[in-house]
Formats: structure tokens, sequence, C-alpha cells
């Protein structure tokens, strides 16, 4: 193995799908990953992950067992406390979270110990788990954690003064802007923000040799299952709007699932992992359904004609345009104004709705 293995903080399905793929185009390399699952409340069981290669190994691990084992000590509250600022920690601080290391991972303490210089993979640096791990291993890469990574985020006033100390922008931050970040790995790095642009590098990892193979072993028929270019993948999603309830949203896909039905569009409901699954029961014999902690991207690498993802308004496929066609029905608006107004305009009057995916997706 080389001396400088690979250690990758994940948090969501997407992330540790990505994380798998690239450490499969990586044979001659260690790939250690950590999957903090209960983040969306994704176990590994709808992962077939028994047969992965000798040199990846991945560890389920609990955000809350780590803040607890951090907090039965002081050294280890302080540990956190400094890893939450982002401030550098001395060695005799790190002692608590390499032995909760030792405890999760038990390959990783001398891979992340004094002396090592293995390379840290993030996909959100700001991200409480990725912060501890940055207290070992100081420099790191970012991997595209979604469309977080190509916005100018606005801070608020009270952050102006660190960030001023720091040598960072006072109002405004962007995903990778530190100088421990020594590269940003996206789908579009020409779509960065200018000041982290020279920083981007293009994910290449998707599409080498094996990696739709790799994908089918890892989920089965659930990979396969939007390889028929008529098919539409349904990308649902929480409506979070203040007046709408469960009902009102039933409501509305119930209406699309219907239109789509009317084309003889056959149809694959994919849930946001933040949903309950069982929102949509309603919709059974109607429709296919693939589990909502499977990542989007397992149904479109692969396909030989691009498949259409339609959602209400997601960022779901974005990025992976060479195998999909992005279909949004609420206009992309700098606040959420308008997606309230556009939703609560289709309860209201269900033949707008309408008029919109005839607009979308013409007979």
């Amino acid at each position: 193995m080389p001396s400088e293995p690979n250690i990758y903080v994940c948090s969501t399905v997407r992330h540790l799908l990505f994380a798998l793929l690239r450490a499969n185009s990586l044979a001659g390399e260690s790939h250690y990953i950590l999957f903090f699952s209960d983040y969306q409340n994704a176990a590994l069981t709808g992962w077939n992950l028994r047969h992965l290669p000798a040199n990846i190994s991945v560890f389920d691990v609990a955000r809350s067992r780590f803040r607890a084992h951090l907090g039965g000590s002081p050294r280890g509250r302080l540990c956190y406390f400094m890893a939450m600022r982002n401030w550098r920690a001395p060695g005799a601080l790190k002692a608590p979270l390499r032995a909760l290391l030792a405890e999760a991972a038990p390959a990783l303490p001398g891979v992340a110990g004094d002396g090592a210089s293995p390379q840290l993979w993030l996909f959100n640096e700001r991200n409480k788990m990725a912060r501890l791990l940055r207290l070992l291993i100081p420099r790191f890469a970012l991997i595209e954690d979604g469309e977080s990574n190509y916005r100018v985020l606005v801070c608020p006033w009270w952050k102006w003064p660190d960030r001023l100390l720091r040598g960072l922008p006072p109002r405004a931050r962007a995903l990778g802007e530190e100088s421990r970040c020594t590269a940003i790995w996206a789908l579009e790095p020409g779509r960065l923000p200018a000041r982290v642009r020279h920083k981007g590098q293009r994910i290449d990892f998707l599409d080498q040799p094996g990696a739709v193979q790799f994908v089918d072993g890892l989920f089965g028929e659930c990979a396969g299952v939007t390889r028929d270019a008529r098919r539409i993948i349904l990308a649902t999603q929480p409506f979070r709007i203040p007046g709408v309830n469960l009902a009102d949203k039933q409501r509305v896909y119930d209406r699309i699932v219907h239109y789509l039905a009317a084309l003889g569009r056959p149809v694959v409901l994919k849930p946001h992992p933040a949903e309950d699954p069982g929102d949509y029961d309603f919709l059974e014999g109607r429709v296919a359904r693939v589990p909502g902690k499977i990542p989007i991207e397992v149904m479109l690498i692969g396909n030989a004609e691009p498949v259409t993802v339609l959602s209400v308004l997601s960022s779901a496929g974005m990025g992976f345009e060479r195998y999909c066609r992005r279909l949004k029905l609420c206009e992309d608006s700098p606040s959420n104004a308008l997606y309230l107004q556009t939703v609560r305009s289709w309860i209201a009057d269900p033949q707008r709705l309408d008029e919109v995916l005839r607009q979308k997706l013409p007979a």
C-alpha cells in the first residue's frame, strides 16, 4: 500500500457513491471511507459492500457517538470546541479523537496519527465531522457536494471580524476558500466562484472503465431501472411550505403522475432521503419505486440515451446532463418566494400545474 492513503468523510449517500467510485478508479491506493449514516438516517443495508476490493474499507459511524465520546472528558470537549471554530489544536488535545477513531474505524488511527500524511477528502469542509478530522489532517481536498459549490454564500455580520482576521472576504464565502484546501474536484470546475476557480479539477472517476459494472454490483436491479429512455425519473422533495400540508403535496404529485401516464411515459419515483417513503404509498401500482436512500446518480450512470429527470424544484441530476435531461416545473429564483407562490397557485388551481406540464412535456 502507498504511504499516503485516502480518507473520505461522507454524510450523504451521494458522498458515499462518489467516494466509492473514486476509490474504485484508483486500485493502486488504499481508501478509508467514513460514512456518517445518521445524517440522512441512511443505513448501508441497501448497498452491496461485501465484495469491495481489498484496498477499499467503509466504516458506518454515527455523529452522536462522536459528540458524546468527546464530551466525556475536558480534553475531548476542548478538541470539539476548537474544531467547530476551525482552530488548530496542539497534539496533546488530539488523543481523544484518535481514541474514538480507533473504536469506530480500527484501521484509521495509524493512518491519521502523528507523522502520517494521508490525503483527506471532504465534501463540505464546514460539516462538523469534517472539522473534527481536519484537526488530525490539516490539509484537505474537496469533492463536489452539489449546487452550493457553485455559489457565493452571504455571511451574517457577526462573522465578519473573524473572517477578516483569517484573511478571508468578510461578507461572503465560497466552499474551498481556505488556504488549507488544496483542490476542488467538481463536475463543472469552470462554474466555480472566481475566487476558488484556480483550485478546480474536473471529476474524472465517473467515466472510468468498469464504473457502470461497479455501480451495478453495488445496487443490482435498482441501478438499471432507467436504462429505458422512455421512463421518467420523478425526483421528489419535501415542500416545507407554510400552509401546505401532506394532502396538498400528494395532490400535486398525483396530478403529475396522472399527466405522465396519459403520455404513456412510465414513471420511476425517487423520493428524497429526508422524506417519509409512506408519503407516496398512494401511488402504489402506478409507478416503479426505488428507495430514497439510493443516490439518484446510480440510475443515471451508464444510460445509453439520456433519461428525463423531472422535479418540482430540485438539483437532482445536476452535473449529469450527459446522462439525463433535467426538467424543473418551478422556475429558478434567487429566493424561495417564487417557488412558494408557484406551488400554492397549483394547489388553489390545479389546471395551472397542467399548463406547466404541457409546456415542459408536450404530448
